[in-house]
């Protein structure tokens, strides 16, 4: 008779089989995901070369679908190998706040850390509440009733005015929180919200993450665990608890929040670098990426042979519109598919400008689409 273990790897073939017949590139704005994924690596981490982006793209794919099977594949929150101080998944006097990242099967967090008898509140964003929350809400009931358990879950859409007074109740009420420190799609800094962020160090770049972590465990005296999901070449899937960040009572508390989020981005660097195609931070993380500021260099003009500058654009298709990315900036040119085949055709044409005009020409050169 197959063991659990065995169970759950079959279902995992059988996910991986019916992934690898999808023509990906044949998929709705496939492209312009690639491009967007492999941007924020280049920006981020310039060490993995750019020709292994599409792998770990693909690699990511699969993942949100493990993931997503994980979610509601019950005994898989009995399968997860825990690591680091495993006192930190058990129940205790007082609450803690779970920092971890959308790294590996992040979702099972939350399940194991209920299993063990912890009352749980989910922080989610407002879309993500109104996509999953009551899908969530009946999983944990599913848990209760399964293993016979009479702790707390709840969820706390992020997005609400109250959330904040919310939390700190939650907190005072002993029970824990559960935050992906990394954000999201729909949490990304917004005009006028500048007082709730602040800078991080991350890779190659700077971005910009919500402190509201730091400022929650300062003024609620309660304590940050930082945990990392990540899934082993063998497909186990590991919970791994890092260093708790304790506050200081009556420390400076924006100092704290600084100090703790640096903390918690670096802890989360090394489990990146190692399992880059884990994350699905890559498909978002420009939102936060603080602006870059580029230097102006001097152009001359005009050039003999123009060249299409690869290194900086894509050319890619945005609903079936062809369009000019800027991988630094991560800002979108609409094109016609004149100029896009002009582009890809550069090298055999002895004349760009006579093509294109004497504006649109300088144009190009000036945003360095040519050089």
């Amino acid at each position: 008779m197959a063991t659990a273990r065995q169970l759950y790897q079959q279902e995992l073939d059988r996910c991986r089989e019916t992934f690898n017949k999808v023509d990906l590139r044949k998929e709705r704005g496939y492209l312009m995901k690639l491009t967007t994924f492999s941007a924020n690596m280049e920006n981020v981490m310039p060490s993995v070369p750019r020709n292994e982006h599409e792998t770990l793209f693909r690699e990511l794919l699969l993942q949100r679908i493990f993931s997503s099977f994980d979610q509601n594949f019950l005994t898989a929150g009995e399968l997860v190998k825990l690591r680091g101080s495993d006192a930190l998944f058990t129940k205790t006097d007082g609450p803690r706040i779970y920092c971890t990242y959308h790294l590996g099967s992040y979702r099972l967090l939350t399940t194991v850390l209920f299993r063990q008898g912890i009352d749980c509140v989910q922080l989610l964003g407002s879309a993500m509440n109104r996509e999953q929350g009551d899908e969530l809400t009946e999983l944990f009931a599913r848990i209760r009733r399964q293993y016979n358990l009479n702790n707390v879950f709840k969820i706390i859409d992020v997005g609400s005015p109250s959330a904040v007074l919310t939390m700190l109740r939650e907190l005072k009420a002993g029970r824990s929180l559960v935050v992906y420190v990394d954000g999201s799609p729909e949490t990304g800094p917004e005009p006028g919200e500048e007082d709730k962020f602040l800078s991080v160090r991350f890779g190659q770049r700077r971005l910009l993450t919500r402190k509201g972590v730091g400022y929650l465990s300062h003024a609620a005296g309660v304590p940050i665990v930082p945990v990392v999901s990540y899934r082993e070449p063998d497909m186990t899937n590991v919970l791994h608890c890092l260093k708790t960040i304790k506050p200081i009572s009556k420390s400076d508390r924006e100092m704290y929040c600084q100090e703790a989020m640096q903390q918690l981005y670096d802890a989360f660097w090394p489990y990146l670098t190692k399992y880059p195609g884990q994350w699905e931070g890559w498909n978002y993380i420009h939102s936060f990426l603080e602006p870059e500021r580029l230097t102006k260099t001097f152009i001359k003009y005009p050039f003999e042979r123009p060249s299409f500058n690869k290194e900086r654009y894509t050319l890619c298709d945005l609903e079936q519109t062809p369009v000019l990315f800027d991988r630094r900036l991560y800002q979108t040119y609409e094109i016609t598919e004149d100029l896009r085949d002009l582009l890809l055709n550069i090298n055999t044409i002895d004349s760009v400008e006579n093509i294109v005009g004497k504006e649109l020409y300088r144009e190009l050169i000036q945003l360095e689409v040519l050089y």
